[in-house]
C-alpha cells in the first residue's frame, strides 16, 4: 500500500472520530469546517515532524552524491537496503498508530 494511501486512511479515521463527537451536523458548511480543522491539525503535526536530518536532505540535492548513485548498488547491498527501508515503514506506521491512540 503506498504510504499516500496510508495518510489518506489516517485522515479518514479522524475525521470520522471527530465527526462522532457531534453525530449530526446542521449544514454541509459545519462539516466542511469540521473536515478543515482536521485537515490542518494533521499539517500541523506533519510540519512541526522532522523524519530526515538536515545532512541527509542536503544530500538529495547534492550532485556528486546523484551521480555516484546512478551505479546500480549489488544485489548484496539491494537486500540490505529494502531490509532497511521496511524497517523504517513499519516504525513509521507504528508511529502513526501510537499517535492515533493517543
Amino acid at each position: 500500500m503506498p504510504i499516500s494511501a496510508l495518510v489518506q486512511e489516517r485522515a479518514n479515521r479522524e475525521i470520522k472520530r471527530r465527526s462522532k463527537v457531534v453525530q449530526v451536523f446542521p449544514t454541509v458548511k459545519s462539516l466542511e469546517r469540521l473536515v478543515g480543522a482536521v485537515m490542518c491539525d494533521q499539517d500541523e503535526e506533519w510540519q512541526a515532524s522532522r523524519y530526515f536530518s538536515e545532512k541527509k536532505m542536503a544530500e538529495l540535492y547534492d550532485d556528486r552524491v546523484r551521480a555516484a548513485a546512478k551505479t546500480p548498488p549489488s544485489p548484496e547491498r539491494e537486500t540490505e537496503l529494502l531490509i532497511v527501508a521496511k524497517k523504517a515503514i513499519d516504525a513509521s506506521l507504528e508511529l502513526a498508530d501510537e499517535l492515533e491512540a493517543a
